[in-house]
């Protein structure tokens, strides 16, 4: 991850609250430049991501077209894929398993970041079995049409997901109380604080201060 967990997320807490609540402006780009700086390798990913993610945006914005609210619509639209991209930067080097980390570091309550663990670590487990089947499938020479055969195929995927979802659930709470897992898991924070993060958090601090001044 390129900056320490626990500034990625109140970094992103911080950004996220005044681009939502306040109109646009120019200096809002700032620390979403300084980011993509450290991201130079994966810019087009980032933006093929936007652009992906923009298809939801553009709905929502034609839904004020749509009512003849040209300004919130261009202003919404602005503001959301300014929060997107920002959110996309600071996170795109991470692992899941970091972020539980920030939440670890920044004293969450126990529950909240054992669930988060947990969490992220059965959608990993699924992720994996997907990939799996799909694998099997292909080699198979399974082609999706729209059919009742295609639809029989993923309604048995996911059901077979769902089920194995609930036994892996089950024996991993069965493991943890079989160790005394008292709602509690100890992480190794290998993150340290350096200078970029302060550069960040004092980019944050800086849209902050100019958007309370103007």
């Amino acid at each position: 991850m390129i900056f320490s967990p626990a500034v990625s997320i109140l970094a992103a807490l911080f950004y996220s609250i005044i681009v939502s609540f306040s109109s646009y402006e120019i200096y809002y780009l700032l620390p979403t430049i300084y980011i993509l700086y450290f991201c130079k390798d994966s810019i087009i990913k980032i933006f093929k991501s936007l652009a992906y993610l923009n298809i939801f945006i553009i709905v929502l914005a034609l839904l004020l077209v749509f009512q003849k609210e040209y300004e919130e619509a261009i202003n919404i639209y602005i503001r959301t894929n300014m929060i997107i991209l920002f959110n996309l930067s600071i996170f795109y080097k991470s692992r899941g398993y970091d972020i539980v980390r920030g939440f670890y570091t920044l004293k969450f309550p126990s529950s909240f970041v054992s669930t988060s663990y947990f969490t992220l670590k059965m959608i990993d487990s699924l992720t994996s079995d997907f990939k799996s089947i799909k694998n099997t499938l292909k080699a198979r020479g399974f082609c999706a049409k729209t059919n009742m055969f295609t639809y029989n195929t993923f309604g048995n995927i996911l059901g077979m997901l769902f089920v194995k979802s609930i036994k892996k659930s089950q024996k991993l709470k069965d493991s943890f109380e079989a160790r005394g897992f008292n709602k509690q898991i100890y992480l190794n924070d290998e993150f340290q604080t350096t200078k970029r993060d302060y550069i960040l958090a004092s980019l944050i601090f800086i849209v902050v201060v100019l958007k309370v001044i103007l």
